[in-house]
């Protein structure tokens, strides 16, 4: 099921993935996954459709999430029945003196020694001076962040648990962009989007700090199609929204969005 996958840390996840199909099978208990990202996780689903004896579904705590678990189980269960086992922990602090942001929660949570695997989506709101940032990852890992984490950067936080009714999504803002390209290949798409060089995006894919949809590319080459969210680690992400006709001096044009 895996010998075909090249990529390491792809195929590490999907071994995780069958580890915990063979426990299903072999002790008839209901296990989950580590979150996975939205290529991991549909990468799962199409091993998991070939196995016999399991049934399985995914969650991230709410309709809109990005970073999923997989709960697989005996077929002979009813889903409805059988309860994923994630939580959902809201923090809330004063930014009255200080700013926050999604990086600097994903830093403090990491750094009480928890892996980004364990952590769903990180869904963070302003409200005047106060912000508050709902947090969704492994039931196993609630107590010990709820006892200790106390502050995100030099914002004291207070926590709590809260149902998942409560979750309450993030609405993005995005700026839409329009520009002429040579060509649909990802390095030059990365210069319209993040305003870098050919030469620099080339350099970033060579690094694998590129993903679309989710998935590392390593090819400069590789041609973009719409729809396509590409993200490049420590600058964002862009979205395609069209692909228009081609110019008289042969390049083509462009829409992408952006988030604010």
């Amino acid at each position: 099921m895996i010998q075909h996958i090249e990529d390491p840390l792809l195929k590490q996840a999907m071994i995780k993935v069958i580890d915990k199909v063979q426990a299903v099978l072999k002790s008839h208990e209901v296990k989950a996954t580590d979150f996975l990202s939205p290529f991991q996780a549909n990468y799962a689903k199409n091993i998991l459709k070939s196995i016999d004896g399991i049934s399985y579904y995914s969650t991230g705590g709410y309709l809109e999430a990005e970073r999923l678990v997989l709960v697989i189980f005996p077929d002979y269960l009813d889903e409805t029945v059988v309860e994923a086992p994630i939580s959902v922990i809201e923090s809330r602090g004063s930014t009255q003196f200080h700013s926050i942001n999604h990086r600097d929660y994903l830093g403090a949570i990491l750094g009480l020694g928890l892996k980004r695997e364990k952590l769903g989506d990180l869904i963070l709101h302003q409200e005047e001076n106060q912000h508050y940032c709902h947090i969704i990852l492994h039931e196993e890992l609630r107590d010990y962040v709820l006892f200790n984490l106390e502050k995100v950067g030099n914002i004291k936080v207070f926590l709590r648990e809260i149902p998942f009714d409560d979750i309450k999504p993030t609405v993005t803002k995005y700026q839409e962009l329009t520009g002429n390209i040579a060509s649909i290949r990802l390095d030059s798409v990365l210069g319209l989007g993040f305003k870098i060089s050919r030469t620099e995006a080339q350099n970033i894919i060579a690094k694998e700090y590129v993903s679309v949809n989710w998935e590392t590319i390593k090819k400069n080459f590789y041609e973009v199609t719409e729809g396509d969210v590409i993200s490049v680690r420590g600058k964002g992400r862009i979205e395609i929204v069209s692909i228009g006709g081609v110019t008289k001096s042969g390049r083509i044009k462009m829409t992408i969005k952006k988030p604010l």
